[in-house]
């Protein structure tokens, strides 16, 4: 038996793990880390393995790079609209946003919708007006996790669309103010569906925004169903 070629084979055996397993390690640390939140199922974000390391929150986390609320109970978005934090878990939420980092909510997980069909219309448009406010926090509310992306380009497209979203769907018209039945909303740079509540308890079935105007997703179908005419100046 020829020892010295065996020992060859299993130092070059040797050798093609060490390496195999340094190119996995470096693959590894280059990807971005995402910290999922209220979910002990690692599984069902498996979905993501190959852009990102996925991690569960846990008193250790620190920080990363985006995060996945997978539910949202309505006593944690009422406080994170509000600022506040009572958990953990939602102070990891809040400190993650005040460091600019993504934060992505499965539409499926937020509680206060399941009771669309039964709750109080002034209850439940309470929670809708907080869903918009941490939306202006930056929280993007999601119906899957190919939604899910954290390059820089992709979000400032994002932004752009949804700009252009809201003219093609308005289909505003620039027109000066000319009647005392519009409400004049020029010096609001994002119109939210909240802005629009007080002015259609008086009847109002028009709006005037600036011409660079942002109007929320929520305000958009908001503006749909009660048939607003929006005028750009």
């Amino acid at each position: 038996m020829d020892y010295n070629n065996i020992i060859e084979i299993i130092v070059e055996e040797l050798y093609k793990k060490i390496n195999t397993t340094n190119v996995g390690y470096i693959e590894n640390e280059n990807r971005k880390k995402v910290i999922i939140l209220y979910e002990n199922d690692k599984s069902k974000f498996d979905l993501l393995n190959d852009k990102f390391n996925i991690e569960i929150f846990d008193s250790a986390t620190k920080d990363c790079d985006a995060v996945i609320v997978s539910k949202l109970c309505m006593r944690s978005i009422c406080n994170l609209a509000l600022g506040n934090s009572f958990s953990n878990e939602e102070r990891f939420l809040l400190k993650m946003l005040m460091k600019g980092k993504k934060v992505y909510v499965l539409d499926e997980g937020i509680e206060y919708k399941l009771y669309k069909d039964t709750a109080p219309k002034a209850l439940y448009n309470k929670y809708r007006a907080y869903e918009e406010d941490i939306c202006r926090y930056g929280v993007k509310i999601i119906k899957n996790l190919n939604e899910i992306t954290l390059s820089e380009r992709a979000f400032s497209e994002e932004t752009f669309n949804k700009e252009i979203l809201n003219e093609e769907i308005l289909n505003e018209e620039k027109v000066k103010i000319d009647d005392n039945f519009s409400i004049d909303l020029t010096q609001k740079r994002l119109i939210s569906e909240s802005d629009l509540r007080k002015p259609m308890i008086s009847g109002t079935k028009d709006i005037i925004v600036s011409k660079n105007s942002i109007i929320t997703p929520l305000a958009i179908d908001f503006i749909r169903i009660h048939n607003i005419t929006v005028k750009r100046i």
